[in-house]
């Protein structure tokens, strides 16, 4: 039986943690509220972005265009769409980030193959409305008023240039986070948003 020598052994230990860690590390960097405080306005910066928003019994896609007016444009409506406010307005699903609070990181996760962080949260509706640029309110209070719930929890995912690439949050608004172990799983809405216009400054 061939013998390793332990110095090697532990060398190849650590490298293969490196490499396994790597793909981890695409993610924004900051202290936790303060990166999720930001994503909105990083997100907008882009100009806009596809995106994929998918409900338990809905879905939609298409490009829209971030901003005071959310143009969707070459929405390809599946299932129920109109149900869901979060698929009607997928740029006031960003905007109603900005009424996060109490942010924990959960670690690196991959979305749609881009490096990102996840982070739960929980919105206050309230906050999201006012912390809106004033160009985009009465569109982020109508929303709002769609969404029938003061608050409720969210977990979003941010990717290296502070953009958020996942928003997602329950369809009944009314309920808890469930722990992680619970049997019953939740139902979701899932907002996701890729191949941006541009590309944020630093």
């Amino acid at each position: 039986m061939r013998r390793w020598d332990p110095f090697f052994v532990t060398i190849a230990v650590i490298g293969s943690l490196v490499a396994c860690g790597s793909g981890r590390t695409g993610g924004p960097r900051g202290e936790p509220q303060a990166v999720v405080d930001a994503s909105p306005d990083r997100t907008v910066a882009a100009g806009g972005a596809s995106f994929d928003a998918t409900a338990p019994d809905a879905e939609r896609s298409g490009e829209v265009e971030f901003g005071s007016h959310g143009q969707v444009t070459g929405a390809r409506d599946g299932r129920n769409a109109v149900e869901h406010p979060e698929l009607e307005d997928p740029a006031s699903v960003v905007d109603l980030v900005r009424g996060a609070l109490g942010s924990v990181s959960y670690g690196g996760a991959a979305v749609r193959g881009a490096s990102t962080f996840r982070y739960e949260t929980v919105i206050n509706v309230e906050r999201a409305v006012a912390e809106t640029p004033p160009d985009g309110r009465a569109r982020m209070e109508a929303f709002a008023a769609a969404l029938g719930a003061p608050a409720f929890y969210a977990d979003v995912w941010i990717d290296g240039d502070g953009r958020l690439r996942r928003i997602q949050v329950p369809v009944e608004k009314t309920t808890e986070r469930p722990p992680d172990r619970a049997k019953v799983l939740p139902r979701l809405i899932t907002v996701d948003f890729f191949d941006f216009v541009a590309t944020p400054s630093p």
